[in-house]
C-alpha cells in the first residue's frame, strides 16, 4: 500500500490531519517497513507522497518523536528508535534507586502454556477458548530490590514466543517489537501491599508474611488493545516506587 493510498482511505472523522499522517507513518514503523538502519524519507518526500503540507508532516513527526518511535539526528536525518531494555526502562519503570532507574541483573524467563483463566480473558479481552503464555522471572538489583514477576500474554498474538525468550531482559517489550511488530504505547499500573506466602517469601528471601509491594501492570500496543498482564512482587530495600506528576 502506498502512502498516498493510505491517506486517501482514512475516514473523515479520524481526527486532526497531522494525527492521521502520524498514524500512516506509525503503521509503517510498527510493520518494520522502516528500521533504524536507514533514515526515513525526508519531509519533502513524505509530504509529496501523502499529499499534505510539509508543516503537517513535521507535526506528525514531532508526535512520533514524543512517543519515542523516532529520533532526529542533526545533519543525518530521522531514524526509527530501536527499542531496548534501556529505552523501555526509562519509559515504563517507576522503580528508582537514588536518582537512577532500577536496573535488573541477569534475567531468565520460564514459560508454560495453558487455557486462559477468567481474569486473563477479562484483562486481555480474550475469547473463551483462548490460550496464553504464562511467564515468570526472578531478578534483583545490587542490594536495592528483589522482584518476582509473572506475565500473561495471548499465545495467538505472540506465536512461538518461548523461542525468543533468550533475548529478554528486564522487559519483554523489545521482543514484542522486534519479532511481532507490536509496539507498546502505554501502560497502567495498580500498586498494593500484600503479605508474602511461604513460596514467595523464600524466593524474595524475606520472612513469611513479610509485607511486599505488588505492582499489577497492563501494557497496551499501538495496534490496539491490551497485550500483556504483569504482576510484580517486589521487596524494596534501598529503592522506591516513584511517580512524577505534572
Amino acid at each position: 500500500m502506498s502512502l498516498q493510498t493510505s491517506a486517501a482511505q482514512l475516514p473523515a472523522f479520524a481526527g486532526p490531519l497531522y494525527v492521521q499522517v502520524a498514524g500512516i507513518l506509525r503503521a509503517k514503523i510498527c510493520a518494520s517497513e522502516w528500521t533504524s538502519r536507514a533514515p526515513l524519507p525526508n519531509e519533502v518526500t513524505l509530504a509529496r507522497d501523502i499529499g499534505v503540507s510539509i508543516g503537517m508532516v513535521r507535526k506528525a513527526l514531532e508526535m512520533l518523536e514524543s512517543e519515542r518511535l523516532i529520533q532526529r539526528r542533526q545533519g543525518r536525518g530521522t531514524y526509527v528508535l530501536e527499542t531496548s531494555d534501556e529505552c523501555e526502562l526509562e519509559r515504563f519503570s517507576n522503580f528508582v534507586a537514588g536518582s537512577k532507574k532500577l536496573r535488573a541483573g541477569p534475567t531468565t524467563w520460564s514459560c508454560v502454556t495453558g487455557d486462559a483463566t477468567d481474569d486473563e480473558r477479562r484483562l486481555l479481552a480474550l475469547a473463551p477458548s483462548s490460550r496464553v503464555y504464562r511467564l515468570e522471572a526472578y531478578w534483583a538489583s545490587a542490594n536495592t530490590a528483589a522482584v518476582v514477576e509473572n506475565i500473561t500474554v495471548p499465545e495467538a498474538r505472540f506465536p512461538g514466543l518461548p523461542g525468543h525468550l533468550a533475548d529478554g531482559g528486564q522487559f519483554l517489550f523489545p521482543i514484542y517489537r522486534r519479532h511481532y511488530q507490536e509496539v507498546i504505547n502505554n501502560v497502567t499500573e495498580a500498586v498494593t501491599c500484600v503479605n508474602a506466602d511461604a513460596v514467595l517469601a523464600a524466593r524474595l528471601n524475606v520472612p513469611a508474611d513479610h509485607a511486599v509491594l505488588l505492582v499489577e501492570r497492563i501494557a497496551y500496543a499501538f495496534s490496539g488493545g491490551a497485550v500483556e498482564w504483569s504482576r510484580r512482587a517486589v521487596h524494596l530495600q534501598r529503592a522506591s516506587y516513584t511517580v512524577t506528576m505534572t
